[in-house]
């Protein structure tokens, strides 16, 4: 059973980890029109591995350098979707500037909701036209110094579903108690994405971890 993203959000900042499995900073990446192990393979994955993956309960994390990740991955409808804690390895590659052909081919459709503890959690959208767009939780993906082109409108499209949600903090209604807003405006992003985007994930086989497991390598 899906049961959307929200639960992700809620969970994003002050979140208890999971024994066997993930609750707190996950970091999302996913890829419409891609298959799940193509896409961890572009990540960096092992073939094998990524082919014949055990579950990430079962996996020896311990085995892997600190600076490395150990991701869940799997399909949800039309999306393929890769789960990290604290950092996405997409945001890495990305920042270390090897391009995004080499990981997302022309004419698919990327979303990233990266925790990045170290620095700004951010999300980035890019659209089918090769568009790329990011912004950190609670600003608007079209109010920027330079605004998108936005050849397909996809940008407005999120941008009005974000704002809907009062994911923008224009349209935020605010919360009790002002310490809790970073984590509702993280709660109402995530329930907006997932919604306008068709993505929803299995809280139960995350939090036990009984999704497949691959290692990623860091890019870096």
């Amino acid at each position: 059973m899906a049961d959307g993203l929200a639960w992700i959000g809620e969970h994003w900042y002050y979140g208890a980890p999971a024994k066997d499995g993930m609750l707190s900073k996950i970091c999302l990446t996913a890829v419409r029109g891609m298959d799940p192990v193509d896409f961890v393979i572009r990540l960096g994955a092992d073939r094998r591995m990524a082919e014949r993956p055990v579950l990430f309960a079962d996996f020896d994390r311990r085995s892997v350098d600190l600076a490395d990740s150990v991701a869940m991955f799997g399909r949800s409808g039309e999306w393929a979707y890769v789960l990290e804690v604290e950092q996405s390895t997409w945001h890495l590659i990305f920042l270390d500037r090897l391009g995004q052909d080499t990981l997302v081919p022309k004419g698919c459709e990327l979303v990233c909701l990266d925790r990045f503890a170290h620095e700004h959690p951010w999300m980035c959208y890019l659209d089918t036209a090769g568009e790329l767009r990011s912004a950190e939780p609670g600003d608007s993906l079209l109010e920027t110094p330079v605004p998108p082109e936005d050849r397909l409108g996809a940008f407005a499209a999120l941008d009005a579903a974000m704002r809907q949600a009062g994911a923008v903090r224009e349209t935020f209604p605010g919360c009790e108690d002002p310490l809790d807003e970073d984590e509702e405006l993280a709660r109402r992003l995530f329930r907006a994405v997932g919604e306008h985007l068709g993505l929803s994930l299995p809280r139960r086989e995350i939090e036990q971890g009984l999704l497949p497991a691959v290692h990623l390598p860091s890019p870096l």
